[in-house]
């Protein structure tokens, strides 16, 4: 009985571990992807002063930066609708500093 009830413990302790594991990892990957994204979105508007980009190939440059940057430190992101998000929350928040560059436009 004993070593049944010792079995049980330690799967259930082992299960425990893993879940808070994962759980550090997702929230180590939210604190990092807002800093990240905020960079991103900043690097694409800039981009932006040279050649011209739609808002859509701004907020892809963006998404795809943030997500390069966290395969870079280890991480993936199964949702990519997490870093979308981040994205346009930096972007939200940051629209006054955005303005201070001028974009190119499809014109010239």
């Amino acid at each position: 009985m004993v070593t049944v009830l010792a079995t049980i413990l330690t799967t259930v302790i082992s299960y425990c571990g893993h879940l808070l594991a994962k759980n550090s990892q997702a929230l180590t990957i939210l604190r990092a992807i807002e800093p990240l994204a905020k960079d991103a979105v900043i690097a694409a508007q800039k981009l932006g002063v040279t050649q011209y980009l739609s808002g859509a190939m701004k907020k892809n440059h963006a998404v795809q930066a943030v997500a390069q940057a966290l395969l870079n430190a280890g991480f993936t992101v199964k949702d990519e609708q997490v870093i979308k998000n981040a994205v346009e929350k930096a972007y939200a928040e940051q629209k006054e500093l955005l303005a201070q560059y001028p974009q190119k436009t499809k014109e010239g």
